[in-house]
């Protein structure tokens, strides 16, 4: 009896266990949103949530095709879902149904353009930039720089944090001018660095050291926002709203 007993308690036991461990969490998509909040506050939004991150950076888009295809519990993105979508079924007609989704905005970063230190250029108005953006300003000379073409580095289209720019400057077209597409966003930066004819469309969670951040007359917001297949779960709910608290 007392060994039936002890056996007894040890299953209670290993039950508890089973039901009190944190479940895990997937979460793919923007580097913004990684590199800003989960990343960084990874472990307090674990420990407030009571859930384990599994978190994949490839990108806005590619985590709102992750999310369709059931390959991951949330989406990260750093644009309006609208213009998300949009970009995704523009490139894949009707790959996406905006009625099954429902974003959750957990807070706000910055747009970003970035020069490599040799530029003389240190500050640009929106307007010029948009003229960057649109092909009509080809060379730095035509803003205060070098008599040489600019490159504009930027992450592929469906990017958060290219969507956001296009949205809020070209009215929602794609950049016009040439760009050199990095297949991920952290490392427009980093081209950056290396290319004194660089002008780089970046967020400022993903900056570092090694470039110039040009000042501009106004800033742009970019949200940041988990996504889900229709309304949250409860294990999805714990970890937006602790992550909603981190990035505040």
């Amino acid at each position: 009896m007392p060994r039936l007993g002890l056996a007894t308690a040890l299953v209670a036991l290993l039950a508890l266990g089973a039901t009190a461990h944190a479940g895990t969490v997937a979460i793919h998509g923007s580097t913004t949103v990684s590199g800003a909040v989960l990343v960084p506050y990874k472990a307090d939004i674990e420990k407030a949530s009571g859930e384990t991150l599994d978190i994949v950076a490839n990108g806005s888009g590619r985590g709102l095709a992750d999310l369709i295809a059931g390959k991951t519990d949330m989406a990260m993105i750093s644009a309006p879902l609208a213009a998300e979508v949009a970009a995704a079924n523009a490139k894949t007609p009707g790959s996406i149904d905006p009625a099954k989704l429902v974003g959750h905005q957990i807070g706000e970063a910055q747009v970003a353009f970035v020069v490599h230190p040799s530029n003389p250029v240190t500050a640009l108005t929106l307007a010029q930039i948009t003229g960057i953006l649109s092909g009509k300003i080809t060379k730095w000379s035509e803003v205060g720089g070098a008599d040489q073409p600019i490159l504009i580095v930027a992450a592929g289209p469906g990017d958060g944090v290219r969507s956001v720019v296009e949205g809020r400057l070209l009215g929602g077209a794609s950049i016009s001018a040439k760009v050199k597409e990095m297949p991920n966003a952290t490392q427009i930066a980093q081209v950056a660095a290396q290319l004194p004819a660089a002008f780089g469309v970046s967020s400022a969670a993903s900056i570092r050291s090694g470039v110039t951040v040009l000042k501009t007359d106004q800033t742009i917001g970019q949200p940041l926002i988990l996504v889900t297949m229709g309304p949250a779960t409860p294990d999805a709910t714990k970890v937006i709203e602790a992550a909603t608290a981190a990035a505040h």
